[in-house]
This record gives structure tokens, C-alpha cells and sequence, in this order.
């Protein structure tokens, strides 16, 4: 077998494999012998008919299946020969069978950027404080306080902080309705029956303020502006007029503080309950910490290497990206018209995050390599385990399913990836 191989784009290569005449007429006999054994020829029994007029019979059938057997099983061969890494197959030529003949056929690929890593040991992080305020206590126990809350209806007064406050709403953008300025924001321009809590967490910003001192059967005009990173990002910076008429009140009542509810807790007194709540805040702000520095030296090495990438793997990723988006939309209640409307915006957002990921991933499997950082076969039985169990699958099924679609390898090399961020932390100057 002959092979050639030439670059032909970022990342890319062809690779032109001849095949001898003597290699195919083997190939050839072998399927033949296939055929003969396992075709029913009239006139003869199975596996007894003569392999000439087996292959006079099939010839068209065999011409096919040949071509299906000997490109991809050259082709891995010459990768082998080679010593190619192969990030995915782009492109395969039509081979032409000639009886006697080479067989020919070019195979374009995308290959694995070549690049010089930087100096990754080392990397200057300023920590942050980590510290827990009493403050911070506080708010969690209020907060512990709120899930608990029962709602009342009212009537007869204003509507205070914390109030539910039942509205009907519509909206417009300098005397344009919201939807026809924003189709984006298409479910968002009216509502009918809406609870809004009297606080900050509104979702239409300023909104919640703004009823405050609202008493049942009022009509009232409140301007919400929306910040900078609103999820419609073609709202942020907008200014909106919502006619809002109040319908109904209900008060929120808060549990006391008592044996009865911490029971429910499961605490003995406020100060285990204030004690836990310290420690969760705390674990939590040194995951938090911990979560920022890997985040520099992810960027540290994003900014510090210079390489270029496979269009194939790049693509791939930004479908990924994409489909978390738009997951991660509909799970906050926009609508499948609302993402759809966002879908361009959405497409270069997800280039942009791709890039980055894809990048990131290659630079720091090349410092697990050349750190020789492995992840152990009971370290992968273990994530496997772990993954099966938070998808509520059977471990040993999981794990069948996982080798069947090839993506076992896959979680080694993410525990590589995490095992390498850990080093790179431990190797860091933080100050």
C-alpha cells in the first residue's frame, strides 16, 4: 500500500492511498468465499453452488460491498502506517474498482493543531477573601424563613415588602407594543392573573419596588428599564411602559423561629442551625474561590498559546453550546418562539464560546501529556458510577451504553482535564 499525505487547509490534510492489484484480488476471493458459502444459488444447494456462477450472479452486489470493505479498512491502515491522529473524516473520494488495477481513493481529514505550549507552571493568581459575614447568616436563615412562608390573601390595605401582588399587564416602547418593537420578547408584553413578589427578584425589572403601597382594584404606570445582560438581550438598555391594574394580595406569613421548626430542620437550637449555615456559606465560598483561580489559569492559557483549529471540531462545539443554550432558556420560561428569534445572536455567542472551549481543551491535554497525567481504570469506573447514578441508570448498563457509542474515552480524558486544572492550581503562585 502506498500513502501519501498533504496538508490541504488549517488542520486539515489529504491523505492518497493506492492499493495494489495483488492486495484487492485477495480481498476480493475472501467475499467471494463469503458469498459462496452464504447465497442460495437456484439449482443448488446452500453454500454449494459453483464461486464462478456465485460471482457471475452477484457481481453488482460484490462490486458495492467490496468498495464498503476495502475503503475504510485501508484507510485505517494507512492512518496506522502513517501515525495520523484523525479529529474527524471531512471528506471521501469515489473510489473506481477495476479488475487487475490499483485501487485508488484520497480521504480528507481533520487533524490535531501543532502548537508550542507556554510556561504553565507558575501562574500568578491573587486570591480573594473567603470570609463568611454575620451578615451573610442572617440573610440565609431569612431566606430558609421564606421557603417556609405561607401566603394569605388580603384585602383593605396597601401592599407592603414581600407582598404577592396578582396583575394584568400590557406594555409598550415609545407607544409601540413591547412584541411588535421586540419580537423576541414575544410572551413578555402582556399578562393576565401574574403573581409578583413585592422585592428586587421581580423579573420585570423594578417592577416589584414599584407596587409597593399598591392596594387591590388599582391601575397604575410603571417604567422598567432592563439592565445590561437581561436574557433578551435585545431588551437590555430599553426602557418599557407597563399599565399595570391590580387584582389580588396575599401577605407572606413566615414560620417562627421555635423547637417545632427547627425540628422540621432537623437542629437542636438557632445556633447549630446558624453553625450549619456557616459552614455551608463558607464551603461554599472556598468552592466559589477555588472555581475564579481555575477560571485564571484557564484564560491565562487561552491568552498565552497561539494555535489554530479544526473547523470539523469547532462546529461540533458550537452545536453543543447552542443546544445548552437553548436549554438553559426554556428551563427559565422562555418559549420555543422566543428562543427561535434569538437564534443568530445565539450562533455567534456559541462561535465565540466554542472557540474558546475547543482551544482550551486541546492545550491542556497537551499538559496532561506532557505531564504524563493518566486517569486511572477504577478512577473511570468510579466517574461512571457517579454519572450513572445522578442519571438514575443502571451503573453496569451506563457503562455498556457508553463503550457501544465509543464515548467511554471520552470520560477518562475529562477526569484527565480536571486532574491537569488541579495541577496547574497546585503548581500556581497565589498570592
Amino acid at each position: 500500500m502506498k500513502v501519501a499525505v498533504k496538508n490541504t487547509g488549517t488542520c486539515r490534510q489529504t491523505i492518497k492511498i493506492e492499493v495494489s492489484a495483488e492486495s484487492i484480488a485477495a480481498e476480493r476471493a475472501e467475499l467471494l468465499n463469503y458469498y459462496a458459502k452464504g447465497v442460495a444459488v437456484p439449482g443448488f444447494r446452500k453454500g454449494h453452488a459453483p464461486k464462478a456462477l456465485v460471482e457471475k450472479k452477484f457481481a453488482k452486489d460484490m462490486a458495492a460491498d467490496l468498495k464498503d470493505r476495502l475503503v475504510p479498512k485501508f484507510f485505517h491502515e494507512a492512518v496506522a502506517q502513517e501515525k495520523l491522529k484523525v479529529v474527524s473524516v471531512i471528506d471521501v473520494s469515489e473510489p473506481e474498482l477495476i479488475e487487475g488495477k490499483p485501487l485508488k481513493f484520497e480521504v480528507t481529514v481533520d487533524v490535531p493543531p501543532e502548537f508550542k505550549l507556554p510556561k504553565y507552571e507558575g501562574i500568578s493568581i491573587k486570591a480573594e477573601k473567603t470570609d463568611v459575614a454575620e451578615k451573610q447568616v442572617d440573610e440565609t436563615v431569612q431566606s430558609i424563613l421564606r421557603q417556609h412562608a405561607t401566603y394569605e390573601d388580603v384585602a383593605g390595605r396597601a401592599a407592603k415588602e414581600k407582598d404577592m401582588v396578582q396583575v394584568s399587564y400590557e406594555s409598550t416602547i415609545g407607544g409601540q407594543p413591547l412584541e411588535e418593537k421586540v419580537p423576541q420578547a414575544r410572551g413578555m408584553g402582556k399578562g393576565n392573573g401574574y403573581w409578583i413578589t413585592c422585592d428586587e427578584e421581580s423579573f420585570l425589572p423594578g417592577m416589584g419596588k414599584a407596587l409597593i403601597g399598591s392596594k387591590i382594584g388599582d391601575k397604575k404606570d410603571v417604567t422598567v428599564k432592563f439592565p445590561d445582560g437581561f436574557i433578551v438581550k435585545e431588551l437590555a438598555g430599553m426602557k418599557a411602559e407597563f399599565k399595570v391594574e391590580v387584582s389580588g394580595m396575599r401577605e407572606t406569613k413566615l414560620p417562627e423561629l421555635n423547637e417545632e421548626f427547627l425540628k422540621q430542620l432537623r437542629v437542636e437550637s438557632v445556633e447549630e442551625l446558624r453553625k450549619n449555615i456557616r459552614g455551608h456559606l463558607e464551603e461554599s465560598a472556598k468552592n466559589r474561590e477555588k472555581a475564579r483561580q481555575q477560571d485564571v489559569v484557564c484564560e491565562f492559557l487561552i491568552e498565552k498559546t497561539k494555535l489554530e483549529l479544526p473547523e470539523s471540531a469547532v462546529k461540533e462545539q458550537t452545536r453543543n453550546v447552542i443546544y445548552d443554550m437553548a436549554r438553559q432558556r426554556m428551563m427559565s420560561g422562555m418559549s420555543q418562539e422566543q428562543i427561535k428569534a434569538q437564534t443568530e445572536d445565539m450562533m455567534k455567542e456559541a462561535q465565540v464560546k466554542a472557540e474558546e472551549q475547543v482551544k482550551l481543551r486541546y492545550i491542556v491535554m497537551a499538559i496532561a501529556d506532557a505531564e504524563n497525567i493518566k486517569a486511572e481504570d477504577q478512577e473511570i469506573s468510579d466517574e461512571v458510577v457517579r454519572m450513572a447514578i445522578s442519571q438514575r441508570q443502571d451503573a453496569t448498563e451506563f457503562r455498556k451504553k457508553l463503550e457501544k457509542e465509543g464515548h467511554l474515552e471520552s470520560v477518562g480524558d475529562q477526569l484527565r482535564f480536571g486532574k491537569t486544572i488541579e495541577f496547574l492550581l497546585e503548581k500556581a503562585k497565589i498570592k
